[in-house]
């Protein structure tokens, strides 16, 4: 049980007792007894009367007010918990359908170009890893990932003379990735999450 469990309990206990004094009070003749030896006094029983009745009242709308005020915070925390959790739960499935119905077309080409090998035309994530690690990258190959609006993104290079690097092709604009890419994982990393959502591979790399 945690620091926080605890003091939740410690607050209960203490509202339950408080109520359980309440009634032991109503239910006993010590305030009467006290009143009545009040009497004899200089101001009588009144006093003794009021602030009896004050003690008795007061652990009563204590007890009640921690036990009322703590089930409801906890409530309202349930309630938004359990909303975050829907909302995060209906994100996930929306970005999930949107990669699902995402009808991407992957595509190598060998020899700067020159020879094109369509893999598929509906691509997934494991078809763009097994399609990565079969590629010989110290050979010059281009990977083509597009859409069905013809947006497409191009992983190319090699790991000896050429390097790596990305491109971006939208409406006949070329732009090129800022950030160097050194590895086979880095560009399988790319083409991963553009086939997760062209607004998730923008959000994460920057092209210009």
């Amino acid at each position: 049980m945690n620091k926080r469990s605890l003091k939740i309990a410690r607050l209960y206990a203490i509202s339950l007792l408080c109520i359980v004094f309440y009634f032991l009070l109503e239910n006993s003749n010590i305030i009467a007894e006290l009143v009545q030896k009040s009497e004899r006094g200089r101001y009588g029983s009144f006093p003794t009367f009021f602030l009896s009745g004050l003690f008795k009242y007061g652990l009563f709308f204590i007890g009640l007010g921690i036990f009322i005020i703590l089930s409801f915070l906890l409530i309202k925390e349930k309630i938004v918990r359990n909303s975050d959790i829907k909302s995060n739960k209906k994100t996930f499935e929306s970005t999930k359908n949107q990669k699902e119905n995402r009808n991407l077309r992957l595509t190598v080409f060998r020899n700067f170009g020159q020879d094109e090998k369509i893999i598929s035309e509906k691509t997934t994530s494991e078809i763009i890893k097994n399609t990565m690690n079969s590629i010989n990258w110290n050979e010059f190959h281009i990977v083509e990932l597009k859409d069905e609006n013809d947006n497409a993104l191009h992983i190319s290079g090699s790991l000896n003379e050429d390097g790596l690097a990305s491109t971006f092709t939208k409406d006949d604009e070329h732009i090129l990735m800022i950030k160097p890419i050194e590895t086979v994982e880095q560009m399988t990393e790319i083409l991963l999450d553009f086939l997760k959502g062209e607004d998730i591979w923008q959000n994460k790399y920057k092209y210009e």
